[in-house]
């Protein structure tokens, strides 16, 4: 409600009826209309904190069940009209606020707004909140998403990011025509792989598809796989790639791959620009992808796509351009490999063998003594008799539950 001078605020700005409002505004009237919005802005984050107290008790006593509703999650989503991604949040950050009592009082107090709250619950625990309040103090909620994206629980405001860390969310608006096509592409493309493929995986495939202006299978065999603008620097060795204008850091291992199958324009700061040469001579490359048949050499996998010439000996532990040391990945085993999930040696039979990182032959189940640890693993998290509170919500925010 608004009091005498709030309507005399709301009048003289145009807020309240038609017919608008006068050019300039008594200074007292503007003063007071600034402390009306942050007071509602406080008293906002005092209500999302107490929501937030009263969502662990909803939990806790299963509030849904007197309702006869089949989740907690449904009860949110009839009864305060949130979706299900909201309501999801609104739940992970209620659990969160239970341990992290600096955080949960900064909102309730008004110091920082539910948004801001949200984000930062992602990575605080108890020994780091104070710092990652102070950090956050005076930010937007888009800086503040920039400070917590690729960190980890645990992990400080200065903490070093790993690029391979960082995810970014695209927010599509398509037609049902568009939607149905997605659906039938992704199927397209697990029938391909013969496993399920992920939105990265789906979307990474048509954009490259695009950028070459055709399907990948149909790119010219002697062109390197790497044609997009990817920056090594040559003291830190920090790879970047040009995107929309913009330099993105990538990882390590993206660049490591790149040196396997790229062209090369070298120093761009030099004062004569050198010719282009690409890092495996065509005739050699055509003849790789030819003898493999345009797939990935891996077994099982069944990619045709956008296929990437890989170093079986690092160039740098001596390998050469030959074709006993060449063959052909797909995007996603060639990432495998330089990240070093995925272990390609030649035996001295000739035959290339496939191991995963811990040495199990590729596709083989773990060994025992794994099974058995992991096992062990899942019945810790199953026992939580010997857990202190704060341990129980700490796994029920970051950790994935078991299967």
């Amino acid at each position: 409600m608004f009091d005498r001078d709030d309507e005399r605020v709301a009048v003289e700005t145009g807020f309240a009826g038609a017919g608008g409002g006068h050019d300039v505004v008594e200074s007292s009237s503007w003063r007071q209309l600034d402390r009306q919005l942050r007071g509602v802005a406080r008293r906002r984050a005092a209500l999302d904190a107490e929501e937030a107290r009263c969502l662990v008790l909803a939990q806790q006593l299963e509030l849904h069940r007197r309702f006869g509703y089949a989740t907690l999650l449904e009860y949110l989503e009839r009864t305060l009209g949130y979706g299900p991604r909201a309501a999801r949040e609104r739940l992970r950050v209620a659990t969160a606020l239970q341990v992290l009592p600096v955080t949960a009082a900064a909102l309730t107090r008004g110091d920082h707004a539910y948004s801001a709250v949200r984000e930062l619950t992602r990575v605080c625990r108890r020994d780091t909140e104070r710092a990652w309040l102070d950090a956050a103090a005076g930010k937007t909620v888009h800086e503040i998403e920039a400070m917590v994206a690729g960190r980890k629980p645990g992990d400080l405001p200065g903490t070093p990011v790993d690029p391979q860390d960082v995810r970014r969310t695209l927010s599509l608006d398509v037609s049902a025509e568009t939607f149905a096509i997605w659906r039938d592409t992704r199927l397209a493309l697990e029938l391909e792989h013969g496993a399920p493929v992920s939105d990265d995986e789906v979307l990474r495939t048509l954009c490259l598809d695009r950028l070459a202006g055709g399907a990948g299978r149909d790119r010219a065999p002697g062109r390197a796989a790497y044609q997009l603008a990817l920056t090594i620097c040559p003291s830190c060795e920090r790879a970047t790639q040009t995107g929309g204008g913009r330099a993105i850091e990538v990882p390590a291992h993206t660049a490591a791959r790149a040196r396997c199958d790229a062209k090369v324009v070298g120093n761009v700061d030099a004062p004569a620009v050198a010719k282009a040469t690409p890092t495996i001579p065509p005739r050699i490359r055509a003849a790789v992808i030819a003898r493999d048949h345009h797939r990935c050499r891996v077994p099982g996998c069944r990619s045709s796509r956008w296929i990437e010439v890989h170093h079986v000996q690092p160039r740098a532990q001596g390998g050469r351009h030959t074709l006993d040391n060449l063959i052909c990945l797909c995007g996603g085993h060639h990432d495998a490999v330089h990240a070093g999930r995925l272990q390609i040696t030649r035996a001295p039979s000739g035959d290339l063998a496939f191991t995963h990182a811990d040495g199990r032959r590729y596709g083989a189940p773990p060994t025992t003594t794994r099974a058995r640890a992991e096992v062990a693993t899942h019945a810790d998290r199953a026992t939580h008799a010997d857990l202190s509170r704060e341990q129980l919500v700490q796994r029920a925010i970051h950790e994935e539950p078991p299967p």
